[in-house]
């Protein structure tokens, strides 16, 4: 009969589908395995001074999708990112932690990403980047590999090349977060001359026009973040060199924008200019005592 061939052949599929499952069963085992990464010292000082108690990241091997393709860049040697991680963190971090009496302030606002590059990133203007900022997350930190045991307990070196854009990076971060008055911006304002800056002034006649630095001459922005980390990192004495410099008209206009700078920091972040400057001048004084090779 036509249906009894059919449940024949019905059941015939059946059969060999169930015989089919039964000896080709899944093996357990995963075909995707994690390998395992052998983890430096460094990386484990990076877990436990940054990440436990600040959620901070590091990236310290050359990372292509971390770095700027518009430029040509180094990896940072291990010797370097070991000096840079152990100095960012009693250079940049820990005053902060001091004079706020806790480490909240910088958990919550500091970039969670520190980015290390050897090179510095040179511009087509003769000029180079020695740090730049993201979205409040991330800050790239150029130039590594010139700090070496010759240059790395050199306070005006540091400040230099890292904790003065350290510093310029974090300010930019926070002026981002809760804006300065708009009458900083009206001190200089004519004088500010975009992406020129490096062609127009010198930090000689920048200082003359009311600006702590040529770079400050770009932009508001720039002006008010330069004009604080400069203060933060340089002693109360090289400050006066440069209001020497400055002379009456360059000075009036400088300290107007410091008082700015100032109280915007005192009302909004709760933090003393005065007061982190010595702690942080502080530190500079001590750094031929400073280990900073060692991740013990």
């Amino acid at each position: 009969m036509k249906i009894s061939r059919k449940l024949n052949i019905l059941l015939l599929s059946t059969s060999l589908l169930w015989s089919a499952c039964s000896e080709d069963r899944l093996n357990p085992a995963s075909v995707f395995i994690d390998n395992e990464v052998d983890r430096s010292a460094l990386d484990n000082y990076i877990e436990n001074v940054y990440t436990a108690d600040y959620n901070i990241a590091i990236v310290y091997k050359f990372v292509e999708a971390e770095s700027d393709l518009n430029y040509n860049l180094s990896p940072a040697n291990y010797e370097s990112a070991v000096r840079m991680t152990k100095l960012m963190y009693y250079l940049g971090i820990e005053p902060y932690d001091k004079i706020m009496g806790n480490k909240d302030f910088i958990k919550s606002y500091f970039p969670k990403l520190l980015n290390y590059i050897g090179s510095p990133a040179y511009l087509n203007n003769g000029t180079f980047v020695l740090g730049t900022a993201e979205g409040g997350t991330k800050i790239t930190m150029y130039a590594l590999n010139r700090l070496t045991e010759a240059t790395a307990s050199d306070p005006q070196f540091l400040n230099d090349y890292y904790f003065h854009t350290m510093h310029h990076e974090f300010a930019h971060i926070l002026h981002q977060t809760r804006d300065y008055p708009s009458t900083f911006n009206q001190i200089t304002g004519p004088s500010y001359v975009a992406d020129s800056w490096n062609t127009i002034y010198s930090n000689t006649s920048a200082l003359a026009e009311g600006f702590i630095s040529a770079y400050a001459s770009k932009e508001a922005n720039e002006d008010f973040v330069e004009t604080y980390s400069f203060y933060i990192t340089l002693s109360p004495t090289q400050w006066q060199q440069r209001m020497n410099l400055a002379g009456t008209a360059g000075r009036e206009r400088i300290e107007a924008k410091l008082d700015i700078v100032r109280t915007y920091f005192q009302n909004v972040w709760n933090i003393d200019l005065d007061e982190l400057r010595d702690e942080i001048l502080a530190r500079q004084a001590a750094l031929p005592d400073f280990d900073q090779l060692s991740l013990n």
